[in-house]
This record gives structure tokens, sequence and C-alpha cells, in this order.
């Protein structure tokens, strides 16, 4: 079976969190995506908090996160307050979501992003602080990749490539905590690729191969469509396959 995350998408509408050198809102959908994005490619199921750019209240995010029931959630989202560098929140008990803050950050860093730590913060009862590590029912954190209102740091940031690589270093923290290893390669329509085991997408059901190589003629998420020409031949999944 699948491991499922869920992502929460900080802010949206008509809050648009904080804002400076760049739109806080906009910035977390924009790395959530590109997180999704690799998350899916590795074969986990990913649901996010919103896809676009609309209302999302912390109260919805809790309820759609414990509807869903993922084995990890992450609430994506970017600083404020003059400081600079990445930072975390994790449940104040530890457990998997302290693996989870630790090994997130650990990829920020290797992208070559400051890091403030990983920390906890409860309330005045004792229980943690923040409503979305205290009331998911999996392992949670919180995520802040940056400082928009820092010129330096929301430099770091303001660039489509930028903004993917913190997605993707993210969802490498993700997997390394789920326990599943990393496929880096890049697979795209009209690559050469060739089969490292030959089962049908989503089924251990093997399938006949004729040839060598094989033409990619489509990729939805980690599923790829592969043929001869035009002529299909079968989908796989993307891990089983290597370009040629």
């Amino acid at each position: 079976m699948s491991k499922k995350v869920f992502l929460g998408v900080g802010h949206g509408g008509s809050d648009f969190g904080a804002s400076k050198y760049l739109i806080e809102k906009d910035l977390n959908l924009s790395m959530a995506k590109y997180c999704k994005d690799y998350l899916v490619r590795n074969g986990v199921e990913v649901k996010m908090s919103r896809k676009k750019d609309e209302n999302d209240p912390i109260t919805d995010e809790i309820k759609e996160c414990n509807s869903y029931d993922p084995d990890l959630a992450v609430d994506i989202h970017n600083n404020s307050g003059g400081g600079e560098g990445f930072e975390a929140y994790y449940h104040f008990k530890g457990g998997l979501s302290k693996t989870l803050a630790s090994n997130i950050e650990r990829e920020i860093v290797s992208i070559g992003q400051n890091s403030r730590g990983i920390k906890t913060k409860v309330n005045s009862y004792g229980k943690d602080y923040f409503a979305f590590i205290r009331e998911t029912r999996c392992p949670s954190v919180i995520i802040e990749g940056c400082f928009v209102d820092n010129r330096k740091d929301s430099e770091k940031a303001d660039e489509l490539h930028e903004q993917k690589a913190f997605g993707e270093a993210y969802a490498k923290g993700i997997l390394k905590t789920l326990g599943i290893s990393v496929n880096d390669q890049s697979i795209k329509v009209g690559d050469k690729v060739t089969l490292l085991k030959n089962v049908q997408y989503g089924t251990n059901k093997p399938f006949k191969t004729y040839y060598n190589k094989y033409d990619v003629l489509a990729v939805i998420g980690d599923r790829v469509v592969i043929g001869i020409g035009k002529i299909v031949t079968a989908a796989v999944n993307i891990k089983n396959l290597k370009k040629y």
C-alpha cells in the first residue's frame, strides 16, 4: 500500500500571510506543488489543502488532514520578522515528528539555505502551541522556508527554480522519514528508457517485452506510458524505468 502525505499550504485567498519582497501565500503554494510532484514521482499519494489561491483556514486544514488519515503531514509556510534562514516546529514529545523536522532541515541545508534550527513551542497548558501540530492525528511539522521580509533571504526563493529546490528538498526529507529511497531521475515525454522491472502500473502483473528500449509517450505523476513510436506497450511506475 502506498504511503500518504498531507501538505498544508499556509494562508491563501484574503489571507496573504507575510509579505514584503515576496507574498507568502503564493510562495507557499509554489513550494508545495513542487514538493507534491516530487513525492508523487516517488510513489507517494499526496493531498494538498489547496491547489490554488483560495481561503484555507487552519481549522479546515486540520479537518481535511485527519479525514485523509496520512502517514505524515507538513504545513508549508514562509517567515517574517526580519530574521534569516529555515526553521521547523515539531511535536513537543518528539518522536517521528522530530525525525521528520530533522530530515527536512538536513535537505534544506544541502541546497544552501541557513537553518535557525528545529524547535518546539508549547502553550500555557503545556500542549503544542500550533494547532496544526496539536490537533492533527498523524506525526506533523510546520516548516518556514525563508523570511519574505528580508531581502537577502527572500532572494533565495524569488525564482521558480529556487522554489522548486525548496519543494524538492522538503520532499526528500519526507521520503527519508517514510523509509523510501529517492528516485531522482527526471523522465519526460520523448525520452528513451529501459525497463528495470516489467510490471504494469499499480499491479504486480508482468507484461511481455520485445525490445531493449522504449519511447516515453506520457508522464502522469509516477505513471509513465511507454511504447514504440506511437504504439502503446504499457503504463509502468517511474521507479521501474531507467533512461537509456
